[in-house]
């Protein structure tokens, strides 16, 4: 019953832990907040485990991190003007993702379009443009100054205080008229088709502290947007957000596209990764592999092998892959928790212990990188340590519900060390 009760309870506080709310009216009936059972830091004096018992539970295993990611260009040297990194699919789709019913005068496909059309034609890169318009409709939500009638996508001419900027007769018009804006700041070039931006000609009159002085997305902060530290930044990570090489349809075709127009380690490194979240094993194993034969001193194609294996069940090849990879990328704290997971895995829980700690050595806040030690410390029947790195792990991470089951379940296999005395005098 003991075991039971506290199974229901690690299922009913697996939510995360929220503070507590001001004080209710009296009037207003609440209902009791519950809240996560503390436990002590070090292991119960008196008590011992029931080994039995805890060899028939199963305890939370963490989740392997997503450990390779493809390079990004440092934001302050990505310029205004150039080519797409995302395509016009999955700015598209990612779009929807975050909003599947924008506000518009058109289609969505009719605005994305429209973004890639024009900038282009001015020489702008139209997949950050499309960016800076996500973030500043709040993905076509609006909810501003500015009413979604307006076909503004950049907030031109609106300067807060209920002032509503400008407006344009469609979605072609008012795309056209942001990217005539950026190329005021970017390019002294005057645009190819007829200004339809009412600002273009103040910035290039009476603005020549600017005016095709702003070349790269960073020189905008503090101009487009007051105070806007970090307006560029946060513009350039929509846009990475949006060609991340996930397993969409999108990013597989952006993949293959890629692939044709230069077939190097890069292009296989991210189709790989697309085939990987799409549980396409042995594509991207492949994909990998021909990445590692085009650049045999580069560490990411090892770790993609890796992280195939791995999700793939092939303990065996991962724990060799994840060999290889260190050797080349030993400061790497995340394979190196990877790996312990790995290791895990296969039973060798003194190895599993000594690659977390490695992990917890760069990075002592990896609450995750803590549970999984805990376990690999419970299967060595260390259980005193594992108690202590759990208390650990919860201090950092009081939400996880993981931590919190293994916690519950390690106290549940608690007994009385007097009461195996006893049996033992019986006896």
């Amino acid at each position: 019953m003991r075991l039971a009760a506290l199974l229901a309870l690690s299922l009913s506080l697996a939510a995360p832990v929220a503070a507590a709310p001001p004080t209710p009216p009296a009037s207003i009936e609440q209902p009791p907040l519950v809240r996560r059972p503390a436990f002590p830091a070090e292991f119960p004096v008196g008590r011992i485990v029931d080994e039995k018992l805890v060899a028939g539970l199963r305890f939370a295993v963490p989740q392997p991190a997503d450990a390779l990611k493809m390079p990004v260009q440092e934001p302050t040297e990505i310029s205004i003007m150039g080519d797409a990194a995302a395509t016009e699919e999955q700015m598209l789709a990612y779009l929807l993702r975050r909003n599947p019913q924008p506000k518009l005068t058109g289609t969505p496909a009719e605005l994305v379009h429209a973004y890639y059309e024009e900038a282009e034609r001015e020489g702008i890169r139209p997949d950050v443009a499309l960016a800076q318009a996500f973030k500043e409709t709040g993905f076509f939500a609006y909810g501003g100054d500015v009413s979604w009638q307006q076909n503004n996508f950049c907030g031109l001419g609106a300067t807060g205080g209920g002032v509503k900027g400008l407006s344009f007769p469609d979605i072609r018009t008012g795309v056209r008229a942001h990217i005539q804006h950026l190329l005021a700041y970017a390019s002294k070039d005057l645009p190819t088709v007829p200004i339809v931006d009412p600002r273009y000609s103040h910035i290039r009159t009476n603005r020549p502290d600017v005016y095709g002085r702003l070349t790269r997305w960073t020189d905008l902060n503090g101009v487009w947007a007051v105070p806007g530290k970090t307006y560029g930044q946060e513009i350039l990570l929509i846009r990475d957000a949006a060609r991340a090489p996930d397993g969409s349809d999108a990013a597989l075709h952006a993949a293959n596209l890629r692939l044709m127009q230069a077939a190097d380690a890069d292009a296989y490194i991210y189709r790989g990764l697309v085939y990987l979240h799409r549980s396409a094993y042995d594509d991207a194993l492949a994909d990998f592999t021909a990445a590692q034969k085009r650049d045999v001193k580069r560490p990411a194609p090892y770790l993609g092998i890796a992280l195939v294996h791995a999700a793939a069940g092939h303990s065996k090849e991962a724990h060799a892959a994840y060999e290889r990879y260190l050797k080349l990328a030993p400061d790497d704290a995340t394979a190196r928790y990877n790996y312990g997971l790995v290791l895990l895995e296969t039973g060798a829980d003194d190895k599993a212990a000594a690659a977390l700690r490695g992990a917890l050595a760069a990075n002592p806040q990896n609450a995750d990188a803590m549970n999984a030690l805990g376990l690999a410390q419970l299967r060595s029947k260390d259980y005193r340590g594992a108690w202590h790195t759990w208390a650990d792990a919860a201090r950092i991470a009081p939400e996880n519900a993981d931590i919190l089951i293994n916690q519950i379940l390690l106290a549940a296999s608690c007994k009385d060390a007097a009461e195996k005395k006893e049996k033992k005098k019986r006896k």
